[in-house]
């Protein structure tokens, strides 16, 4: 097994955002140089300094995740959260199907690296945590998981509802009957391999009839990392949102301030040439209601409402449901990292570049809120190149970055080092060669030998015969060496960039579970390099 690192934008580009902070450039919006260990202890100071109920958020995340089983070493994170000096790196992702795309496990054992770096820099408890964006409502975008076929094809599958949800939050969806033809068109999917049973057994039980999808999820998502210790955090843990009641309250009592803030810093960005990731105005609130389905929350006058609904709330009645009802809200993209830090001692965020980007836009709320910012991680990614798909690109001198950047280019430069187009050159002068010599030769015997000379004429046209005979032949198996050779360059493209995206973007876990067994995490883990950010490259 061989790995290696490209940098981030290598393969696909990345943000300006992002490049420059990778360079270190942008430390006076993240506040930290995420290479700078010293950044560690100054955001644990900051933590020490707040009060968070490390009791009550023991309960809370170990009520919570009894039903999904948790490993041992899970439970023992767990019980490290009641010690007032235990300190959590996040990720967090939302909860797609069959554990969503590839870049979720990456993002988890992003996270479980950089805790077990922590604590060793710190000498305290540093937990990895994974936050389930199970508040989010975009059911199209999870409901899909791609596998890989023997030629490169990708075949999707998808759970298809009775009754399609709308601006429902996932952690709300129950699976209805239809869940087994999902489970119908995965079994027919994966390749035959010596996992392939287990892994459908297992699949059967979490995606089952009546239970809700986050659960599913999170059950598969401990199977698949639960020996790392990985704990799961969900928004919608029972007693979970009353450690947000204070940013929720906050939110609607001094929105404009927000917004201000929101404004100022997106205005701030775009002047230093920067994207901005969220466009909002001060219409709605950074909150969602939940009244059948997920309601923005718009601000008209005194009032505020629902939209969608026929519900409206003065100032004090929204408080007053948020004091006694938490669960009815939820935060919206902006507010959701502050909450997660209100209720968690966060040392580190692992980001995206979407990720990084928002908290781009929301840094100086932190302060508004009176939370410690956390060390802004980028977050590992990864290309798997099976066996066969190593072997094309080392026969034939293949880089991914060149191979990303133009195939079909790359199909041309490999066969006309294979296959020089001077070979026809060559053919069409010894040819020509053969003919002169013929030639010459003809017109000594026509003076003196008319019976040689027309023997010497059949035995041209023969010759010319089988040269063209030849050529054609010879064309014929260029042809089809050319076109195997650009068969295996666009299958070998097909299953590192599928769908034209990094591979960790479209490919589901079970894909790679099911083909190199539970081990592959394994390997996915050893080969994950702390030291150098960026995306590496995993030869198996």
């Amino acid at each position: 097994m061989d790995n290696y690192t490209l940098n981030f934008n290598q393969l696909f580009k990345t943000t300006k955002l992002f490049d420059d902070y990778l360079k270190g450039n942008l430390n006076d919006l993240f506040r930290y140089d995420f290479t700078d260990s010293g950044n560690l202890e100054k955001v644990a100071h900051e933590i020490n300094g707040k009060h968070i109920d490390q009791h009550l958020l023991y309960k809370v995340v170990s009520d919570g995740n009894k039903k999904f089983e948790p490993s041992t070493k899970t439970l023992h994170n767990i019980e490290l959260l009641k010690q007032p000096e235990t300190l959590c790196v996040f990720s967090s992702q939302q909860t797609g199907i069959l554990g969503g795309p590839m870049l979720t496990i990456y993002k988890a054992l992003t996270a479980v690296k950089l805790s077990e770096k922590c604590q060793q820099i710190l000498k305290r408890p540093v937990v990895p945590c994974f936050w389930m964006a199970t508040d989010d409502h975009d059911f199209e975008e999870v409901r899909y998981a791609n596998f890989l076929q023997r030629d490169g094809e990708i075949t999707t599958v998808s759970y298809n509802p009775l009754n399609a949800p709308s601006n429902t939050p996932i952690a709300e969806i129950v699976m209805d009957e239809n869940v087994n033809k999902l489970l119908e068109s995965v079994e027919n999917s994966l390749i035959d391999t010596e996992f392939k049973q287990q892994l459908v057994n297992v699949l059967n039980e979490f995606y089952s009839p009546g239970r809700k999808l986050s659960e599913a999820f999170a059950m598969l998502f401990y199977y698949f990392l639960g020996d790392w210790g990985i704990i799961l955090v969900d928004p919608n843990f029972l007693g979970m949102k009353a450690s947000f009641r204070n940013v929720y309250s906050k939110e609607i009592l001094h929105h404009d301030k927000t917004q201000q803030l929101f404004k100022q810093r997106t205005e701030l960005l775009l002047k230093n040439g920067y994207h901005a990731q969220v466009h909002k105005t001060g219409e709605n609130l950074n909150l969602f209601y939940h009244s059948k389905g997920r309601r923005n929350i718009s601000i008209n006058g005194d009032f505020y409402h629902p939209e969608g609904t026929s519900l409206k709330f003065t100032e004090k009645e929204l408080l007053e449901i948020v004091e006694k009802s938490p669960y009815n809200f939820s935060a919206n993209v902006l507010l959701s990292p502050i909450v997660r830090c209100t209720a968690f001692p966060t040392l580190i965020q692992t980001v995206g570049p979407s990720e990084l980007a928002y908290f781009a836009q929301i840094e100086p709320l932190f302060d508004f809120f009176d939370i410690p910012f956390p060390v802004i991680y980028p977050r590992l990614g990864m290309t798997i190149v099976e066996p066969h798909i190593k072997r094309i690109l080392k026969k034939y001198e293949l880089k991914l970055p060149q191979l990303r950047k133009e195939l079909e280019g790359t199909v041309g430069m490999v066969i006309e080092k294979l296959f020089p187009s001077k070979s026809a050159k060559v053919m069409t002068s010894l040819q020509n060669h053969f003919n002169g010599d013929l030639e010459k030769y003809a017109k000594m015997l026509q003076k003196s030998d008319q019976e040689g000379y027309q023997h010497l004429a059949n035995f041209k046209k023969r010759i010319d015969y089988e040269l063209k005979h030849l050529q054609k032949k010879l064309k014929a198996s260029n042809k089809k060496r050319h076109d195997e050779l650009a068969s295996q360059i666009r299958k070998t493209y097909r299953y590192t960039f599928p769908n034209n995206k990094l591979q960790e973007r479209v490919l589901s876990p079970v894909y790679f579970a099911n083909k190199y067994g539970p081990e592959i995490f394994q390997k996915i883990f050893e080969a994950l390099n702390m030291d150098k950010p960026g995306h590496i490259i995993l030869e198996l």
